[in-house]
This record gives C-alpha cells, structure tokens and sequence, in this order.
C-alpha cells in the first residue's frame, strides 16, 4: 500500500519538504535484505527526519488517522528497524542529536537519539565521569542502546547493563501522546526513574527493549559514575592501526587461558563474590585473533599458527583501582583464584595487545576488524541468567554445533561465545557468534539450520540463552521459558497501541 498523497501531504507539512522522501533510491537505501534474513523485508513507503519530540508525535497521530505503521530507528544496525509490511514509514532520529545537558554534581547526562557513543563518551571523560557504552562500536546510539535494545557491554561485570542507568524519559506513545517519566513531569528534573504514582520503567524499557513497540523516546537521562582508572588516555596511529594506551599505575590487564567452561565459571564466581577487579569476562576467541590482526591473510596465518589454541578459553580481567594498594591487593586475588582454578596466563606478545587497546574497556572502536574475513556473521543468544546457567549453555553449544562445523556449513570456531558477568557475578550475559561463506550456498541453508537447532535446544533444556524484547515470533515460540511473558507482552501492545502501529511485528 503505497501512502494517500492526504497522508503524504499531511506529514510533509510536520516536518518540511526536505526532511520527508518516497524517492524510489532514497527507500531502497533504507531497506534491509541480507540472504540470511529468512523473510521478505520491503521497501517503506516515505522516510522522515523529525527536528523535535512535538514533530514526531504529529507525524505518529498522522500514522494513527490513515493506519500507517511506523519504525522509529537512528544507526539500523539491527533488521527490526527496516519495514516488514507495505503501509510502513520509517522515522529517522538522526537530526535529534543533541547533548542537553551533562550534571556532574548529580551525575547524569540528557540526550536526544541521535546522540553516538564517540560524541557522549569524551564529553564525560574528560570530566572525570564515564557511562556504561555498550559494545556497539563509536557510531552506536547512546539513548537507543540504554531505551531500547540489548545494551551489554564489556564492564558490566563491576557496574552493571545499560537499563540499569536509565532515569527519566520524555517519549511519544504509539498513539501520539507526550509522556513524561519519573522525576520529570513533577518539575524536579531528571535525576530519578520513578516518580509519583505507577511506574513506567519496564514499559519503556523492561532488560531487553522494545525496539519503539511501545512508543519514540525523543530525550533520555542516563545515569553516570567516576572513571575507574585514569580519566586521560593517551592514542597513537590512525584506525584501524591505532593504539589507545592508559599511562597509568591504576590500570593493569592481565588475559588467562582455560581449558573448559566450568573451571572459567568458577574463576569468575569466586572474583565476583571478593568484588574485586574492573571487567572480568570469557571473550570470544575467533574477533579476538581477527582483532589482531591486519588482514586476512595474516588472520589465517596466526590462526592456524597457534593463536586459536593459546585463546581457546580467554578470561579477560581489567583492575581499575583508585590507588596504588588496592591494586595490589586486587592482583593477589586475582592470581590466587587463578591459581586455584586452573587458568594459564596469555604470553606476554598476546596479553599486552590489550593494554594498547584500551578502548576495548570504553568505547570498542576496532569492532570493524571483526568482518575482516568478508562473509557474514551472526550473534545467537544474547540472553542472561546466572553465571552458572549461561556457562551450561556455553558448554551445551558444543554438543551440537559439530554437525555444522564439520561440514563446512559454519565456521569451525566452536567455543566462540562470550560470557559476561553483570554486577560481580548475581548474574550474566551470553553470546554466541557464528561466521560462513556467502558464497556457500550449503552454508546459507546452514545459517537456519544452526539457528533452528539453537532454539530447539534452549526450549528443550529450558535455557534462557535468547533475548526477549519485543513481541515478535521470538517471543510467542519463546515466551513459555519466561512465565509466559508474551501472553503479557500482548495485553501491555493492546492497551498502548490499539491500532497496532507502533513496529507491529506479528
């Protein structure tokens, strides 16, 4: 259904006629179709660039009037952000980018959407303040990562994961209201989530996001904290050969190897319960070598050279202490417990790629090195539950990704998961991240295989491996895992948007 030339006008008087398009090469640029995705994605029918909260919420009363369903996004890094139905208008946030406000006394920074990690993050370092950047790259978008996605990253071990810093919010609702939450609409700013009378929280956002079902955020305040280690940091080269290095006593990372998932299990359970040390997770051994390396050729090269079996089981630890003895006193922990857990520590040529890469524990600036192979590549899981739990679904992976590995269907990388534990170790975050051969055509029926088997295994051992944030096929197959929270899902869509508008996914 193509859009009335009605509703077309209607929406370019909102925004003007340069921040609306229905050019065909404009909305084919704007469109997702990969060989992976296993359903059509179709082109939308207009895309619009909003200036304010009172422009996008004319523009979703326009979509409510003549039934048009509406996909708010700004880096579209995920498929949930392209139209999968005709009738669809995709709402660019783009040109909201501005940083309002960043309250050092208080700690807390007011963004718009189009705010990314390489605007928001050196403005609050340099003040001595930091924020929890989810390991999305530079370009990622500060308020859609802590509103409404996944939002991991890799210091949540000793802070925690991205809704858990999220304070007050100003959004439009699926039928065109402004909303405002917690201390917000009482006039005492917006340092507090909750205000008086019922909470929004897990409306606007819930663990996982809604990806814009339940209405736009157009401003958000998000929670900061001290820098752990040194506030400046020292860079050299240009990307992706460049180096970001602290200069500083206060910072020490230290990278073990072990030879199974439990004995990390346990490393990481007994760090956590001494609350000690910065980030602590098991990382992925196959971005790892991609990360260090400067070319294809030179990734096979230290690949098949040992470097796959040296970080076959890698325990990143990052101690950031805010003086001289209690590092100490966190380093003889630390190699207490990896004493007593089995761990081998990386060589020295190994280890110290990660004290030149600082960015890893700020803002992953390198994360372009990981496609370096060409191909594709997917993440499964991205769910979370006790460290134990996601450690047997990590174990449980390689009981069945052989049947793909050895035909050539996936790439042979069978403990490439990472696990990351939230909060010293009360619970935890997995990802599974696979890579194959485009140009494989058994490879790409591969890809929905290994996919389907993942799932069936995770509802036959009742894991909780997947993320569940919107409703969507995911979530009604997955839903029975988690106290039948599509049946929820349902009632909480229907009341807030009744005219199913809002990235109806079903």
């Amino acid at each position: 259904m193509a859009l009335s030339c009605d509703a077309y006008r209607e929406l370019a008087a909102i925004v003007g006629e340069r921040y609306i398009s229905s050019k065909q090469h404009i909305l084919a640029g704007n469109r997702v179709k990969t060989p992976e995705i296993p359903f059509e994605y179709h082109s939308p029918d207009a895309i619009l660039l909003p200036g304010s909260t009172e422009e996008v919420a004319a523009i979703v009363k326009v979509c409510n009037k003549y039934g048009i369903s509406f996909i708010p996004f700004v880096s579209g890094v995920l498929p949930d952000a392209y139209a999968n139905r005709e009738g669809t208008v995709l709402i660019h946030l783009k040109r909201m980018n501005r940083i309002l406000e960043i309250n050092e006394e208080d700690r807390y920074a007011v963004i718009e959407p189009g705010v990314r990690h390489v605007q928001l993050y050196p403005e609050v370092r340099k003040r001595g303040l930091s924020y929890t950047a989810a390991s999305v790259g530079p370009g990622g978008s500060v308020l859609a990562n802590f509103t409404s996605t996944s939002g991991d990253h890799h210091t949540q071990y000793g802070t925690s994961r991205a809704n858990r810093y999220l304070l007050s919010v100003e959004m439009v609702t699926p039928e065109g209201e402004i909303l405002r939450t917690g201390s917000l609409p009482s006039g005492c700013g917006w340092f507090c989530p909750d205000g008086p009378g019922p909470g929004l929280r897990s409306i606007v956002r819930g663990y996982f996001g809604s990806h814009g079902q339940l209405g736009i955020i157009t401003k958000a305040a998000i929670g900061l904290e001290a820098c752990k280690g040194p506030a400046e940091y020292r860079t050299e080269g240009i990307s992706p050969h460049h180096r970001v290095i602290f200069d500083s006593d206060l910072s020490r990372v230290y990278v073990f190897n072990y030879d199974n998932i439990q004995k990390v299990c346990d490393a990481m359970l007994a760090l956590g319960e001494a609350e000690v040390c910065s980030t602590v997770q098991k990382y992925f051994y196959l971005p790892l070598t991609l990360l260090m390396t400067d070319s294809a050729n030179d990734f096979w090269k230290k690949w098949t050279g040992g470097y796959k079996e040296a970080m076959s089981m890698p325990l990143v630890v990052h101690i950031a202490a805010q003086s001289l003895r209690e590092r100490e006193y966190e380093e003889k922990i630390l190699f207490d417990v990896v004493r007593e857990t089995g761990g081998v520590r990386l060589p020295e040529e190994l280890e110290n790629w990660w004290s030149e890469h600082m960015d890893f524990f700020m803002v992953v600036s390198r994360l372009q090195s990981v496609l370096r192979l060409g191909g594709g590549w997917m993440p499964l899981k991205l769910g979370a539950d006790s460290v134990q739990h996601v450690c047997d679904v990590g174990q449980s992976i390689g009981e069945y990704i052989y049947e793909f590995t050895e035909t050539g269907k996936i790439f042979d990388a069978p403990e490439n998961y990472q696990i990351i534990p939230m909060e010293y170790g009360h619970f935890a975050h997995i990802e599974l991240l696979f890579m194959w051969d485009r140009t494989n055509p058994a490879a790409m029926k591969g890809v929905g295989e290994f996919r389907a088997r993942s799932r069936q295994e995770d509802l036959r051992r009742h894991f909780h491996a997947e993320d569940l944030g919107c409703l969507n096929p995911t979530m009604e197959e997955l839903g029975p895992l988690y106290s039948n929270c599509h049946i929820w899902m349902r009632k909480i869509k229907e009341s807030f948007d009744p005219n199913d508008v809002a990235n109806p996914m079903l």
